[in-house]
This record gives C-alpha cells, structure tokens and sequence, in this order.
C-alpha cells in the first residue's frame, strides 16, 4: 500500500471549521457552588447577609454591610472519583487529592458622616474560581457489534477523497482504515468507500481529559443608607481557560479477516478568551432580625480564541503503520452566557446565629454564539431547543455557640435540559 503522505509538519491555517456548538455553551455556563469556606460550607447561601468577601460575587450590595477593612484568602481541596459503564464494562479513575486558591479578597471601608443619611462608602476586589474544568474520564470495553470505523465511513459515503472532512474522515482515508472501491465505470469520480474492519469484536479504550477553569475578577463598591438599604454595584472580568484531549484506541480484533491491526484516533481542543458582565445589587434590613436581597448577574460577553487539531494510526498484520495529521483549526468567536435573578432572606437569630435562603433563576436556552464568518443558526436553534430555565435552591444554617459556629447548608441545582434530555441536576451538602 502506497499513497503520497500529507507533510508531517502540520499546516497552520485559519479555517471556518465549525466545532462550537451547544455543548460549549452550556460547559461555559455552568457554575460550581464553591466561594469562601463558610459560604460553601452554608451551601452557597448568603445572598442577604454580609461580612464575607465571597458573599460579594452573588449579590454586590452585601458589600456595604463592611465597618472595618479585611484580606481574606481561602483555599479548597478537591478529590474527585469518577466510574463509567460501558457495554458493561466498569471504569473507575480517582484524581489525586487538589489544592488550590479558591476565593482571594480585599475590602476597604470609607466611613461618610452626614451624607443624607449615607454613612458608609465600600469598595473591594476579589478573586473567585467560579469553575473547575480539570477533570479526566477512561471507558474501555469489548465491543462485538459495531466500530467506530463505521463513522468515519459513514461520513465519507457519497463525498469524493478531496473533499472529505481534513480533521475526521479524511485522516480515515490517508491511513487506510477507509478507501475507495474500485470503480471502472467512468461515471464520475469515486464516492463509494469501504473499511478495513471487514468483522467487528475488538475492544475499545476511550481517555478524555480536561484541565483548566473558569475565573472571576470583581470590581465591586457600595453603600449603606442608615442601616437599612444596602445597594452595590460590580464589574466582573471572566476568563476561560481550557483544554481537552481525547484519545481513543481500537484494538484486539478477534477475527482473521481483518488485516487491521489497530488505530487510534486523537483530539486536541485549546480554548481561552476574556469576558466582561456586570451586577447590581439591593438589601433591605426592615428589623434588627430579618433581611430580604436581591441581584442580578448580566449576560457574560466572552470573546474566545479556540484551536482545534487531530491525528490517526493504523497499525496492519504486515506492521506496516500510517499516520496522518490534520491541519491546526483556528477559530475565534463570541459567546454570551445566561443572566441570572437572585432572590435571598436571611433571618438572624441574635447572638444565637441564623438560617439563610438563596433562589436563583437562570435561563440556559438563553446563550448565544455568533462569530463575523460563520451563522450560528443551528446552533443556536439547538441551544433554545435543548436547554431549559432552570432554578436553584440553596439553604444554611450557622449555630453560635460561645466562640465556635457551627455551619451545615445544602442546594439543589435544576437541571439545565429539557424534556429529560440529560439528567443535570446537582446536590450539594
């Protein structure tokens, strides 16, 4: 077998290849429940009280609950254990223990006198890691009904070699896992295709992982008038950072008819850009025991930058192995993530603590995607059709006793699907 090689340096180029879609979206819209320790340990629910700096990026106003300045830093250690099940073939990968910097904040507090009853001026900035997107996946399992060679010659069916897909079936073709049939009617170009894999019952191995966040900058100032409104405002810079590498390997074909060996077949996504949103925020305090909030978080406006690249080896009983590269997909383009309302109480027990209530709605059929080269119709159609609004439930509770509080809290996320698509939804406790 003999076929002139693409260049093994892979070509640089700028192309309009359309790999975003509505996963991208809902992956850049869906937040951890993770701030400072006591907010996470009270389940994120402390929309309507203050004195915390992680308390300022749900609702700016409890900002202005500030008498005195405060540096806080607090860290979050995660360790995550994740099982699959494929063709009833058990997985189970546990990510080592992880430490990190999860909420950075500084508050500075301006005491005003007689300002129309205005007695305080407050501004802050803060750090928080608003999601962690590190995360790795292997499936693997004895296959003996169909491969993933199927696709690739699927997808080549009725397209001449030149114009097949350079970053899926075209790498099929240029490694042999595809190629035409012979065709000596001299009807017109070949578009009939055949695979390599004449007999399935091989196994299959899968590997995705993923590393990188999401996180927030706020820019955050407010005021309280008599101890009874609290009003603030923030502008919030959010920047993605992300990558994905898939790798998938067939291998282990059982029958005699294959000349396959093996293939493998990789992905490799970079993604990373800069958004900007905004919040405002309101509290009132109509007793010395009750307090009612409310916020809102606009649309985040991220301009993203994304690179895309794949390759494919075969390995033949003859050990001879081709390999073939795609060219390096360059892309940018803007994505608009969901606002969402804030709805909070909060009711202070003295000196005894307090129990706390967060509401939220968010609309994840609301993202959009748009780029100057491409129209995002489908996908966009696809982003109404298959995401939902949604709400999210968050409660806590803190006992004092003496000098030691105890804290517990738990939430409820909905799922961001419709029509029992996919099952989203999260507990925290």
């Amino acid at each position: 077998m003999y076929r002139n090689y693409l260049p093994a340096i892979i070509i640089i180029f700028v192309s309009f290849l359309n790999a975003q879609n509505e996963v991208d979206a809902l992956r850049y819209s869906l937040f951890d429940n993770y701030s400072t320790a006591r907010i996470s340990s009270l389940g994120g629910s402390f929309s309507s009280l203050g004195g915390n700096t992680g308390a300022i990026h749900s609702n700016p106003a409890t900002l202005a609950t500030y008498r005195t300045n405060e540096f806080s830093i607090s860290l979050t250690s995660d360790q995550e254990t994740t099982t699959t099940n494929y063709l009833n073939n058990k997985n189970t990968f546990e990510n080592g223990l992880k430490l990190s910097f999860q909420n950075i904040g500084y508050v500075q507090t301006i005491p005003v006198e007689n300002l129309n009853g205005w007695n305080r001026l407050n501004y802050a900035f803060s750090y928080n890691k608003r999601k962690d997107l590190n995360k790795t996946i292997n499936i693997s399992g004895y296959n003996n009904e169909s491969s993933m060679s199927n696709v690739f010659l699927h997808g080549a069916e009725g397209t001449t070699p030149d114009a097949l897909n350079e970053f899926s079936n075209y790498l099929a073709f240029w490694t042999y896992l595809i190629d035409t049939i012979a065709d000596w009617s001299g009807n017109g170009p070949n578009t009939s295709y055949l695979s390599s894999v004449n007999a399935v019952g091989q196994t299959q191995h899968m590997s995705i992982t993923e590393n990188g966040g999401i996180y927030d900058f706020d820019i955050a100032i407010s005021g309280a008038y008599k101890d009874f409104l609290f009003l603030g405002t923030s502008i919030v810079i959010s920047e993605i950072d992300f990558s994905q590498h898939n790798r998938y390997l067939e291998n282990g074909f059982e029958s005699k008819e294959n000349q396959l060996t093996s293939f493998n077949y990789n992905q490799d996504l970079y993604v990373n850009g800069t958004g900007l949103n905004f919040k405002i925020g309101a509290i009132i305090k109509p007793t010395h025991f009750i307090r009612i909030g409310w916020a809102y978080h606009s649309k985040t406006y991220y301009e993203l930058e994304e690179t895309y690249e794949t390759n494919m080896t075969t390995l033949f009983a003859n050990n001879e192995n081709f390999t073939a590269n795609s060219p390096l997909n360059y892309f940018n383009y803007e994505l608009n993530t969901p606002s969402k309302s804030i709805g909070s109480l909060g009711l202070v027990l003295g000196k005894y603590g307090f129990i706390t209530f967060d509401y939220e709605t968010i609309d994840y059929g609301s993202s959009n995607l748009y780029s100057y080269i491409y129209n995002f119709s489908e996908e966009n159609s696809n982003i109404s059709n298959f995401y939902a609004k949604t709400n999210n439930l968050k409660i806590g509770a803190e006992a004092k006793i003496k000098n030691i509080g105890i804290r517990a809290g738990y939430a409820v996320f909905g799922s961001p699907f419709q029509n029992n698509l996919n099952d989203g939804k999260k507990k925290y406790l």
